[in-house]
C-alpha cells in the first residue's frame, strides 16, 4: 500500500498499537496534540513536535524567513495550548540546503526568538545538518500543566456543547491565493496570506479554558474543522451535530467567496491551519463558559454544535434538514502548497 492510499492518519492508526509500549510515567502517547508524562506531584509534562518541509508546507519564495521561523514555533505552541499547557522550551532541528544564506537562517531564528519571547519560553538547542535540496524545519516543544487540568481529545460526552474560539477558513483562502487558484484585489489578498503565514497560537485562552474545569475535551484546528472535530469524536467514541449557520466566518471570507464563486462554509469546514481552539463542555456549563471568557477579556466563543451518540458528523442546514458530512482535512500525502 502506498502512503497516498493510506494517508497520514491511516498510517498513524496502523502503527499506534506497536508504539504503545507500557512505560511508567507515560500518561498519554499517540492520539492527542501532545504526549503527556507525569512530573513532580500534581504536574504533567507535555511534549509535541512538528515538521515543516519546503514545497510541502511552504514555498520559500512566498514567505519571509522571519515569518517562517515564527510559524514553525507557532504551530507547536498551538499544540501546547490545545492541552491547556504552559510552554517551557523549544528544540530546533534544521536540514539546510547549501545555497541558503547564513543571514536568511539568522532571520528565521529571529522570528523564532520573537514568538518564544512573547510566550515566555526559551530555545534550548537542537540539531543542524545539510540538506541536498529542500529546507526542513523540525520543532520539538516541552510544556507543562497541572495534571488535573490537562485537556484531552477523549473527554467529550453526549449532550456536550461544541465551541470554537474564532473564525475558520481564512488560512486556506490564503493558501489558495498563494497557489494562484484565487486572484482577489491586493489588499484582500494580503489579509488572507497573512492569516496563512502568521497564525496566532491561543496559549492564554487554552490555559484559561483548562484551568476553569468547565471543558471536557479540546483540540486546535490545524487539519481542518471537520477533521479535528472528527479526532475528538473518535477519541471520545461519539458523534457530532453541527449548526451550519453558527460556524464563524470572517466578513472578508464571505466577500471573497461571493466574488470568486465558491462556498465559504465548505472551504472553512475542510481547510486547515486556522489554529483556533475547538472544545466541548457539558450543557450545564453554557453560562459558565460565557462568564469565563468575559471575565478574562476574551472574545466570546461560538457555540457551533453538540456531541451525540450517533457516529459521524452531521450538520443542520438553515432549512432544518440534516446532512451527513464527509470528514475532510489536510492530507500530507495528497496535497502540495
Amino acid at each position: 500500500m502506498r502512503f497516498s492510499e493510506i494517508g497520514e492518519f491511516g498510517f498513524i492508526e496502523s502503527i499506534k498499537k506497536q508504539c504503545d509500549i507500557p512505560v511508567q510515567g507515560v500518561i498519554k502517547g499517540i492520539g492527542d496534540d501532545c504526549a503527556v508524562l507525569s512530573s513532580i506531584p500534581g504536574r504533567a509534562l507535555l511534549l509535541t513536535a512538528d515538521m515543516l518541509v519546503q514545497d510541502i508546507h511552504f514555498v520559500i519564495e512566498r514567505i519571509s524567513f522571519y515569518q517562517l521561523g515564527r510559524k514553525a514555533v507557532a504551530v507547536n505552541l498551538s499544540d501546547i495550548a490545545a492541552m491547556g499547557g504552559r510552554p517551557l522550551i523549544a528544540l530546533i532541528s534544521l536540514a539546510i540546503p547549501l545555497e541558503i544564506e547564513v543571514e536568511e537562517i539568522q532571520e528565521l531564528y529571529r522570528g523564532m526568538r520573537d514568538i518564544c519571547e512573547h510566550h515566555g519560553l526559551t530555545i534550548g538547542g537542537g540539531d543542524t545538518v545539510a540538506s541536498p535540496d529542500k529546507l526542513v524545519i523540525n520543532v520539538s516543544m516541552l510544556g507543562d500543566a497541572k495534571e488535573s487540568e490537562v485537556l484531552y481529545r477523549s473527554g467529550a460526552g453526549p449532550g456536550d456543547k461544541i465551541y470554537l474560539t474564532g473564525p475558520v477558513g481564512d488560512s486556506i483562502a490564503g493558501l489558495k491565493i498563494l497557489k494562484k487558484e484565487i486572484a482577489p484585489p491586493e489588499e484582500m489578498a494580503f489579509f488572507f496570506i497573512k492569516a496563512h503565514h502568521e497564525p496566532v497560537p491561543l496559549v492564554e485562552a487554552g490555559r484559561i479554558i483548562a484551568a476553569s474545569g468547565l471543558a471536557s475535551a479540546m483540540i486546535d484546528v490545524s487539519d481542518g474543522l471537520l477533521s479535528d472535530l472528527g479526532h475528538i469524536c473518535e477519541e471520545s467514541c461519539a458523534g457530532a451535530l453541527l449548526f451550519a449557520e453558527k460556524i464563524p466566518l470572517s466578513s472578508e471570507l464571505t466577500l471573497l467567496a461571493g466574488d470568486a464563486g465558491f462556498n465559504a462554509l465548505d472551504l472553512a469546514l475542510s481547510g486547515g491551519e486556522d489554529y483556533q481552539l475547538l472544545f466541548t463542555a457539558p450543557a450545564v456549563h453554557e453560562r459558565g463558559i460565557e462568564k469565563l471568557f468575559k471575565e478574562h477579556g476574551l472574545s466570546a466563543p461560538f457555540l457551533i454544535g453538540e456531541i451525540d451518540r450517533t457516529q459521524g458528523i452531521r450538520r443542520v442546514k438553515a432549512d432544518g434538514s440534516i446532512e451527513e458530512l464527509e470528514v475532510k482535512g489536510f492530507n500530507h500525502f495528497a496535497q502540495s502548497p
